[in-house]
């Protein structure tokens, strides 16, 4: 009588053999930042001073900004609570003065 084989236990014994001899690759730098580069995260006075110098630049400019940011982070954030919403449909109403309830309508209709 001929051995049966088993396709699975090979499959099997060939993926542990793999497995051993799996070495991670060198990480490899990000060609945008050098290493002493690094993100860092900003505080409430380095925000606050940023805004004010983009409201002395260009109010316009301020206002579309600021709306964009809010409106980011809320999204980021989640629209789970009332307060949140009505954030939101004012920012709405900002960006949308001559037809607002449009604007709301169509905002909320897509989520």
């Amino acid at each position: 009588m001929s051995k049966r084989k088993n396709p699975l236990k090979d499959l099997d014994s060939f993926l542990k053999q793999e497995a051993s001899s799996f070495v991670e690759p060198d990480k490899i730098p990000s060609p945008h930042l050098k290493e002493d580069q690094a993100p860092k995260a900003l505080r409430q006075e380095e925000v606050i001073d940023f805004f004010q110098k983009l409201a002395n630049e260009d109010e316009k400019k301020f206002r579309t900004t600021l709306i964009d940011i809010v409106r980011k982070s809320l999204e980021w954030k989640g629209l789970e609570k009332a307060e949140d919403k009505m954030l939101m449909n004012t920012l709405l109403y900002f960006e949308n003065q001559e037809n607002w309830k449009e604007a709301i309508s169509d905002y909320w209709s897509t989520r």
